[in-house]
């Protein structure tokens, strides 16, 4: 019903509303309501209740006002327990547009509801588990919430939200190396084609389907057309707000500036400042563009929020190695959680502290136990230690959607100037031909 409430009201012309995640993390927290809204940084707060006796619901809402704790409104509804989703979409379409009286505003069309497409509870339950772990992002999580995807569309096959959640995951999976490429690619665009067979206007789908063609297959093209279509389908949704921000990251990789993404992820904090998937993407885009001092400032915030994010420590720590800090980077990346991204970090770490045997043990564990999957990360290790006939060897061997990054990559400094380099760039068309 939360879900459902947020969704209904960020489609309400000019009114600012925090998005789930922020929303969430107070949820049955007994905290000041001045306190909330100052950390969410609004001014009004919708809270409520679900009770449940027998077949019949009593659901309460209030709108109060966080400056003085003044009830702006509030309802009480009952309901008959007959249909789940007939009746959180009653009581979130009463609710918004009591709340567009009570404020002033006005509503734009009401789209899908947060049920995505499903009306068998049992579906819906599985979804939302495999959301939580999808969000958590832990190591081996993404795997977690793709076999919770799949036991609800073994419930309900014409799921198309299940579909294009796990599309999303296999992209992830592919692009951070825990999938093959190939692997990644067949599942993820087979997803797609499901889910967009149900419901051809399925915005996720094309999200997922352009970080496929931007993090695998390297057709830049391709994938920011499926954001553009993902932002035109639903642009006040999670998937139309991340295709609008990876079109501006996917500029930033082309022109070498990433300005309009941080400028982008910094409004979408603004709605959603709890947010750690937009501060992880923030904190790399900071640092791609030598914000270094900014980067480590947003890595701290996104760790304090979910200590277990995977690559974010490997890359806090890569970034205070970059800014000369041995000591303190080793420190982070020896909390990195996916531990095939810390042995990458900790192999150039320990080269930076003349620590070699060490660097040698680590990126030899690296090469014997992912070298069909993180060819990339190989090839990072060797350019930043000097070796830039290995790092080409390693850099040849990636698919092209794993050299999205190659042209802004501080750990790839030392390969500059050589003419190998420029004809990478040109192979993955990251310059001019």
């Amino acid at each position: 019903l939360s879900e459902e409430l947020i969704d209904h009201l960020a489609h309400i012309t000019d009114l600012k509303v925090i998005a789930r995640t922020s929303s969430f993390a107070f949820k049955g927290k007994n905290e000041d309501m001045r306190s909330i809204a100052t950390k969410l940084g609004v001014a009004n707060l919708l809270e409520g209740s679900v009770r449940k006796s027998g077949g019949t619901l009593r659901i309460t809402a209030q709108l109060i006002r966080a400056s003085d704790g003044v009830h702006r409104w509030s309802e009480t509804y009952d309901r008959k327990l007959d249909d789940i989703f007939k009746v959180q979409d009653e009581i979130s379409t009463t609710v918004a547009k009591a709340l567009n009286a009570a404020l002033n505003v006005t509503s734009a069309a009401a789209k899908q509801p947060a049920s995505k497409g499903t009306r068998n509870l049992e579906a819906y339950n599985l979804f939302l588990r495999g959301n939580y772990f999808y969000a958590r992002n832990g190591e081996g999580d993404l795997t977690k919430a793709i076999e919770l995807y799949h036991q609800a569309l073994l419930v309900d096959p014409q799921y198309a939200a299940a579909w294009s959640r796990s599309a999303l995951a296999y992209g992830w999976q592919g692009g951070s190396g825990e999938m093959t490429s190939d692997e990644a690619e067949l599942k993820g665009r087979n997803a797609v084609q499901r889910a967009l067979a149900i419901n051809s206007n399925w915005a996720e789908a094309y999200y997922a389907r352009g970080n496929i063609f931007r993090m695998i297959v390297g057709n830049w093209a391709a994938a920011k057309s499926d954001y553009g279509r993902a932002v035109a389908l639903d642009p006040h949704s999670e998937a139309g707000e991340y295709a609008q921000g990876f079109l501006f990251d996917l500029q930033g990789v082309l022109s070498g500036r990433f300005d309009d993404f941080i400028d982008w992820a910094r409004r979408r904090l603004e709605r959603d400042p709890l947010d750690v998937d937009t501060l992880y993407f923030l904190a790399a885009a900071q640092a791609n563009d030598g914000h270094l001092e900014d980067a480590v400032g947003t890595y701290r915030r996104l760790l304090e929020l979910n200590p277990a994010y995977a690559f974010a420590w490997g890359n806090y720590g890569f970034t205070l190695l970059f800014m000369g800090n041995n000591v303190e980077a080793l420190t982070m990346a020896e909390k990195e959680t996916d531990s095939a991204y810390r042995l990458a970090v900790l192999a150039c770490i320990y080269w930076s502290m003349n620590r070699r045997s060490e660097s040698d043990a680590a990126l030899g564990a690296l090469e014997r136990g992912f070298s069909d999957r993180l060819q990339y990360a190989i090839a990072e290790v060797h350019a930043y230690r000097g070796e830039v006939d290995a790092a080409f060897t390693w850099l040849n061997r990636c698919v092209k959607g794993s050299l999205e990054y190659l042209k802004v990559d501080p750990t790839l400094r030392k390969l500059h100037g050589d003419p190998r380099f420029n004809a990478l760039l040109r192979k993955a068309k990251l310059v001019e031909t």
